[in-house]
Formats: C-alpha cells, sequence, structure tokens
C-alpha cells in the first residue's frame, strides 16, 4: 500500500521516488500514531469510569453522614440552648427580688452548676 502511494506520488508530483516514499511513511506512522493514542485514551477514560463510580459512592456516604451529624448537633445544641435558658431565667428570677441582684443572680446559677456539671466554675 505504501508503495503503490509512494508511487503515485513520484509520478504526479515533482517528488523524487525516496522523498514520495518517506513522505507517504511519514504519514502512516502519524496515522499509526494518532490511532495508538486514541485507544490508550479510550482505555484510560474507561478505566476511570469505574474509579470515578467509587468516589461518588464514597462522597454519598459521606453526605449522608454529614447530613445525620448534623441533625445531631442540630439537636444537641437546642437542648444545650433550652437549658441555659432555663437557667438564666431562674438567675433572673432570684435577682428580681433581692436586694443584691448580682449576687443573688450568681449564686443561682453557682448552685445549678456545682450539683450539674463538672465544668462550673469554683
Amino acid at each position: 500500500m505504501i508503495a503503490i502511494i509512494a508511487t503515485f506520488l513520484s509520478t504526479r508530483t515533482a517528488l523524487g521516488p525516496k522523498a514520495a516514499a518517506w513522505i507517504v511513511r511519514g504519514v502512516a506512522l502519524a496515522l499509526a500514531a494518532l490511532a495508538l493514542w486514541l485507544a490508550y485514551s479510550w482505555a484510560y477514560d474507561s478505566g476511570r469510569d469505574a474509579e470515578r463510580a467509587k468516589w461518588e459512592a464514597a462522597a454519598e456516604i459521606l453526605e449522608d453522614a454529614d447530613a445525620i451529624a448534623d441533625a445531631e448537633a442540630m439537636d444537641v445544641a437546642t437542648e444545650t440552648k433550652g437549658t441555659v435558658d432555663a437557667g438564666n431565667e431562674r438567675a433572673e428570677d432570684a435577682a428580681r427580688g433581692s436586694d443584691d441582684p448580682l449576687r443573688d443572680a450568681f449564686g443561682s446559677l453557682r448552685k445549678e452548676g456545682a450539683g450539674g456539671s463538672d465544668k462550673a466554675p469554683r
């Protein structure tokens, strides 16, 4: 095939037989390299599809776990806010009718903190 194309080029153009043969071989080599690169690219991309699917599955699992953790954190935050608000309300009530409101408010908070948690100041 290369010889036929080279002969055609050498008879129809001003190229010599050696130049025509080299041009045809170069074009054939370039086409073969292009075909090889395309086959490699296709195989590589096909292999990446499986890996991409694994990554997407892992990302979905993480998103689900994140949503669950967010819901649990919101429940804990709501519960903690309720506890803190109730303690503040009791401190306000203790300070409301007192001649030393600051002492009574902090006394109420200290009492609650000493009995309910290790994080209370002493």
